[in-house]
């Protein structure tokens, strides 16, 4: 890139940083996000929810995401990225400790809401945290490896939710996580810059935003962001389910796959090298047809094979794509990565609700296996995209 800064040197090494945004990127999505999910069926035992009551707090806490992912974008480029993770994992820590104590729906409903908004807090001002703390040559790996916090928060979570099924026990799995996103809160606090960025040179800061954000490369980014959001989003949400369901598949299934999505998300860690190796296009195409033949095997009857090779297919995927979208943005927006990367999220966020809205009623009215079709073909648009770098707003 022409205008290219160098990086701000601080104390803390890339590695150091990497392990400590992995932490905070763990603690928000797996546990104070995705927790809400994980353990659905101990609040329906303890609170005695009805299936409208639960879809209710769910779409609440994806209401909450997404108003701290709209703050994020307008507020990085002026606080920098320490106060906002500071605000991210500060909510993790305060909404997993209300959920812990909670005495009925309403403060349950509390406690979901404010730990649902920490991801959007967290996530995007690492785009920042890394463009000015981490050498150029190092960035892809570092935020990859922050990217993949929510595999390794999953391969916590999920055991803690099948190991609290008895009684109030999950309020202790609750309590732990508080605990823990308390931790990540100091540990980013004491290494992230704070403030606006010394050497930011971009004079887009004041301007219209949709002006700033038409560029050449910006275009296949967003359609890439909201195609990867109505994919992955319709297999979250439906991929158990399909799995659970089948007749020939015993109880243990449900659980294993979902381990098998988490595990295999490790992979995501290497995209970086992927990246630097594959190339930006070969990698998101590639990455997108694992994605879509994910989604091309559930609309076969499940069988441990089929059900083993899409779980693994799907968590690696998922992980390079989530990693690829943050070096992606990154490059098209050079001069302010974490305002570019919220306003790609933004766009995955309006592909969920459109796969959440198109396709789960066409499950409704066709069934899963040819909605999973659907969503298998959907991928083809992905694999045809794109991806380019641009030069920074002028």
């Amino acid at each position: 890139m022409a205008n290219e800064r160098p990086a701000v040197r601080v104390a803390a090494s890339p590695g150091h940083l990497a392990a400590a945004g992995l932490t905070a990127i763990a603690v928000s999505f797996a546990f104070a996000r995705y927790g809400y999910g994980l353990f659905l069926p101990q609040f329906r035992e303890t609170f005695g929810l009805s299936t409208d009551t639960a879809g209710l707090l769910a779409a609440g806490g994806y209401a909450g995401y997404l108003l701290a992912l709209l703050a994020t974008g307008v507020l990085v480029a002026r606080t920098g990225p320490r106060l906002l993770v500071l605000i991210g994992t500060s909510a993790a820590t305060l909404g997993a400790a209300v959920i812990a104590v909670a005495p009925n729906t309403v403060v349950l409903a509390i406690g979901v809401f404010v730990a649902a908004t920490s991801p959007g807090w967290c996530w995007a001002p690492f785009s920042d945290a890394v463009a000015r703390q981490v050498p150029r040559d190092r960035r892809h790996r570092t935020l990859a490896v922050i990217t993949s916090g929510t595999t390794f928060g999953v391969l916590v979570s999920a055991p803690a939710a099948w190991l609290t099924t008895e009684g109030s026990t999950w309020r202790l799995a609750w309590a732990a996580f508080a605990v823990l996103a308390l931790g990540a809160a100091v540990w980013n606090t004491l290494l992230l810059a704070g403030g606006p960025d010394p050497q930011r040179t971009d004079t887009s800061v004041g301007t219209s935003p949709w002006h700033w954000m038409r560029r050449t490369g910006s275009a296949p980014l967003f359609l890439g962001s909201a195609g990867f959001g109505l994919t992955s989003t319709v297999y979250w949400t439906y991929a158990v389910d399909r799995v659970a369901s089948a007749p020939d598949l015993p109880d243990v299934a449900a659980p294993v796959f979902w381990l098998l999505v988490g595990g295999s998300g490790i992979v995501g860690t290497a995209t970086g090298y992927l990246v630097a190796t594959g190339g930006l296009r070969r990698t998101f195409a590639v990455s997108s047809m694992a994605l879509g033949m994910a989604s091309a095997l559930l609309v076969l009857p499940p069988s441990w094979p089929l059900v083993t090779t899409s779980a693994v297919l799907f968590g690696s995927s998922f992980m390079v794509l989530s990693a690829l979208l943050v070096i992606w943005s990154g490059e098209v927006f050079p001069e302010r990565p974490a305002t570019g990367f919220s306003a790609a999220l933004c766009a995955l966020a309006l592909g969920a609700i459109a796969g959440l809205s198109l396709l789960g009623g066409y499950a409704e009215a066709y069934g899963l296996p040819l909605m999973f079709a659907v969503d298998a073909a959907l991928v083809i648009p992905m694999v045809l995209l794109r991806p380019r770098f641009a030069r920074p707003a002028a």
